[in-house]
């Protein structure tokens, strides 16, 4: 059976009245069961229960059918069952005919529905038919469990009061949310008195959470109320301390409870809450507001590796460093503790908070590390004191509100157990209750918001950090309100912002509030605003006249522990004002300092590559190749072909070889009819011919391009532009997978017509091929032109015209023709191989392979006399050589 064969079964099979004997066979037919064993299940022969009335299919399932509002005792029965876990039973189900309890035996999870709402729920049983559902890789269980847990809540509570999912009542909703978790993972944890909140259920919820609103009212407005200020609250609910900390400070709210909201609140509090990662929970959390964000719960959230390669390079390191050279004087390490008081964090598009845990962790740390050494140096130093890191150091722009109001709860959550970190070194910690000051999150548009009220600028005792993984969106994918914030920011200051990604912003922003203060930034981003165009049009702005890259990660593949990511190029990078220490670059796992880092995210100097239709360094002119623009009615693939030439000989004259990217590197074969001015009437004499040129005409005559129209339509027998060749013609793809070693390049005769999916060298020399063929012209393509999604973009203006080289002799020119020659002679004797399967990575010919390196150590000892070590080193190169052009084209200016 297949998933949509196993929910019509459920559909089918369970949309009728509860039948306690039916169901079980019913629920077997529903996942597969063969009719042979179906006949050995109702007869008994199969049953393998040890549960009066049970019935147990070994490996699968095991049933019971439950008195009538008893589902959750029947369901206990069937987990403590010890045929279920001798069986092997996946799923214990019970229902009493209203409502249905399940768990899943493997992952521990729950399931409450109403019987009604069986048929809905098929997924939950879809090991069942053999179908496992998605399982977050490597994240803490706990945090997936109570995730799941609490967006069934949620759902529940929506079904059962659909006003509280509207629009006006979403923060309602979500402070409600938050407000549980805390409760759940404060008396797991000693904030609160063990059990209390599981008992307040238990005791005054109701058997089927009938009472369960008034007793959650009762128990938040006593966290809310000082102690002899509850009068009006039931005695019990003085047993509830005083929490405040602006937890419980806003208006108190609760739900009406269905019964199986109830259910799934009462399992949740009955799970163990003091796992709970608050660095991942946070923003696995934010996902219960968001259904369709369910199926990759944990895909969003910044996992702690990545978010330390941002906030190390930006302000540990340099405090371990400090650290380090303060270790044997205790004046110096208090300095060091006075400095980190005075830190403070700043995520402008935080989310659940993951930066801001993260950073207030490991800045508690090192805060305990220090308090350590004190000990053992000066004994008499005041232990007395405690943390000087306070939350109300920490700030952060969220745009959603659910994620704002986790984003402070997994902030009080990383206090409580820091502190429990403390205690367990120094043998105490401040009481848990009231709770301090939270952090500063605001729920705000932070491409709207002035950063300075968010985050008051600081004095020069203080130091800022603003880190963060803002939304990365490419023009194509932004909203309208998305495309407006960006005009918002970037209008009457940058020209041409429309194409930037969304995170350009971000940097925008950041650099106009660091300026001239004791502030840094660094944001993780796309690849894209440090490749091609978005570099000349954005990076001038960003750092002006005072700014400067402080360190970069280059290009890494940006991962987390959700099985279900998908695995983006990204770079870290890191603004400042301009400073004389030393600046960091990353590439890989390989650390270097840098000179000056480059927009490029090279060590080199500060230049943008702007696009050029004069080459800059003497090469022959490249062009585009021709575009067509007439409705695919003037190509013809290779079997039209023949069949239009037995039909009508007289017409294979006007048909070319026709050739764009797919036809140079997966070697497709298609024509086109290429009809001089000369022979238009000849070839419109030929009705074949007449028909298609008609078809030409109408097509162009519908477009909405007036050059279309007015231009185009009286030559519609024509393609739009014309390029051809005397001799031969060079043909590049503009784009190329970044799979390939090399990039592709073609030589083709002159009969050959390029269509404008290449770029062309008309009649130029086959020493171009050894260039447009190098490890030297492919990172500088890749790193000026960028790409597009992952595949490379080749650009003339950009790539081709811009390629530094040095002024080649006649004899290096003729040297480079041969190797271009060897290179296509390699290729030639592997034929009838494609590109795409010669320039496999895994399977590229060892003869070819070697071909390409002799042609690079060729090209490469015109450069310096010698190979290159690696890219860095070619990049280093190429930018010092394009920017002493650009110097010496200024001064002949």
């Amino acid at each position: 059976m297949n998933v949509v064969e196993v929910e019509e079964a459920f559909e089918r099979l369970f949309a009728g009245e509860f039948d306690p004997e039916v169901f079980p066979i019913a629920l077997a037919e529903a996942i597969g069961t063969s009719n042979a064993n179906i006949s050995k299940l109702k007869s008994g022969a199969m049953n393998r229960s040890d549960l009066p009335g049970g019935t147990l299919l070994n490996g699968k399932f095991h049933f019971l059918p439950a008195e009538e509002g008893k589902t959750e005792d029947a369901l206990e029965t069937l987990c403590g069952s010890k045929a279920t876990k001798t069986r092997k039973v996946r799923i214990a189900v019970t229902t009493d005919g209203i409502s249905v309890a399940a768990r899943d035996m493997k992952s521990g999870e729950a399931r409450f529905c109403d019987y009604a709402e069986l048929k809905d729920n098929f997924g939950f049983f879809l090991p069942l038919a053999g179908f496992e559902r998605f399982k977050a890789a490597d994240e803490n269980p706990v945090d997936i469990r109570a995730t799941s847990r609490l967006a069934k809540l949620y759902d529940a509570l929506i079904k059962a009061n659909p006003e509280w999912g509207e629009d006006e009542n979403r923060h309602v909703m979500n402070q409600f949310m938050t407000r549980i978790v805390f409760c759940l993972f404060a008396e797991d944890t000693g904030i609160l008195p063990d059990n209390i909140f599981a008992r307040c259920l238990t005791d005054y919820g109701g058997n089927a959470g009938e009472t369960a609103q008034a007793a959650i009212l009762a128990a938040f407005t006593a966290m809310a109320t000082p102690s002899g200020k509850r009068d009006d609250l039931p005695k019990w609910a003085d047993d509830f301390p005083y929490v405040n900390g602006g937890l419980f400070a806003e208006g108190i709210a609760a739900p009406v409870f269905s019964r199986t909201a109830f259910q799934y609140l009462k399992e949740a509090a009955g799970m163990d809450w003091k796992e709970i990662n608050p660095d991942i929970f946070g923003s696995m959390i934010q996902s219960i507001a968001d259904p369709k964000a369910r199926s990759e719960l944990g895909m969003h959230y910044t996992s702690v590796p990545n978010i330390l390669k941002v906030i190390g390079p930006l302000f540990l390191d340099d405090l371990d460093e400090a650290i380090d050279k303060a270790w044997n004087k205790a004046s110096a390490l208090r300095a060091v503790l006075q400095r980190i008081s005075k830190i403070r964090v700043f995520d402008p598009a935080c989310g659940s908070g993951n930066f801001l845990v993260v950073s207030y962790r490991e800045l508690r740390d090192r805060e305990i590390r220090i308090l350590k050494r004190l000990e053992e140096i000066d004994p008499g130093h005041a232990m007395e004191m405690f943390s000087a890191v306070s939350l109300s150091n920490f700030h952060g722009i969220e745009i959603t509100d659910f994620a704002a109001e986790t984003a402070k709860l997994a902030l009080f959550i990383a206090e409580y157990q820091a502190n429990a970190r403390f205690a367990d070194v120094f043998g105490r910690m401040p009481p848990a209750l009231p709770l301090r000051d939270g952090g500063h999150i605001v729920c705000d548009n932070a491409l709207r918001v002035n950063w300075e009220v968010v985050c008051p600028p600081p004095d020069m005792l203080e130091e800022v950090y603003v880190a963060g993984n803002p939304p990365f969106l490419g023009s194509t994918y932004q909203s309208k309100e998305q495309k407006a914030d960006l005009a918002h920011v970037f209008k009457g200051v940058v020209k041409n912002f429309a194409a930037f990604d969304f995170v350009a912003a971000w940097f925008f922003k950041a650099s106009r509030y660091l300026e001239g203060r004791p502030v840094r930034a660094a944001f993780v981003s796309t690849n894209s605003i440090c490749q091609g165009y978005s570099v000349a049009a954005l990076w001038p702005h960003v750092l002006g006249e005072h700014l400067e890259i402080g360190f970069a990660h280059k290009d890494f593949k940006w991962r987390n522990n959700a099985s279900a990511n998908a695995a983006v190029i990204c770079s870290i990078v890191g603004i400042r004002n301009q400073l004389a220490t030393r600046k960091r670059l990353f590439i890989g796992d390989t650390e270097g300092s840098a000179d000056n880092i480059n927009p490029y995210l090279v060590n080199g100097p500060t230049v943008y590559v702007h696009g050029t239709r004069q080459g800059m360094f003497g090469l022959p002119a490249m062009d585009y190749g021709n575009k067509p623009v007439e409705g695919g009615h003037l190509i013809v693939d290779e079997s039209e072909r023949a069949r239009l030439i037995e039909k009508c000989p007289e017409l294979g004259k006007f048909l070319r070889p026709f050739m764009g990217s797919s036809e140079v590197v997966k070697g497709f074969v298609r024509y086109c009819f290429w009809i001089s001015e000369a022979e238009k009437d000849e070839a419109l004499s030929i009705r074949e011919i007449a028909e298609r040129v008609e078809k030409v005409r109408e097509f162009r005559s519908g477009s909405t391009d007036k050059y279309v129209t007015e231009k185009l339509l009286p030559l519609s027998h024509r393609f739009k532009q014309i390029f051809t060749a005397q001799n031969h013609s060079i043909l590049v793809p503009r784009v190329t997978s970044e799979r390939r070693p090399y990039l592709p390049v073609e030589r083709v005769g002159a009969d050959v017509i390029s269509s404008d999916l290449n770029q062309v060298l008309y009649d130029a020399p086959d020493w171009c091929i050894a260039l447009i063929a190098s490890k030297l012209h492919l990172v500088w393509i890749a790193t000026v032109c960028g790409k597009l999604k992952s595949d490379f973009r080749y650009s003339n203006t950009l790539g081709w015209n811009t390629f530094p080289v040095p002024d080649f002799t006649d004899k290096q020119k003729t040297a480079l023709e041969e190797s271009a020659r060897e290179i296509l002679l390699v290729r030639a004797d592997h034929h009838p191989k494609t590109i795409a399967q010669l320039y496999d990575p895994d399977k590229m010919p060892d003869d070819l392979r070697q071909a390409h390196r002799r042609n690079d150590e060729l090209l490469e000892s015109m450069y310096i006399g010698r190979p290159f070590r690696n890219d860095t080193e070619r990049l280093e190169h190429l930018f010092k050589r394009y920017a002493d052009r650009v110097a010496e084209l200024k001064r002949g200016a």
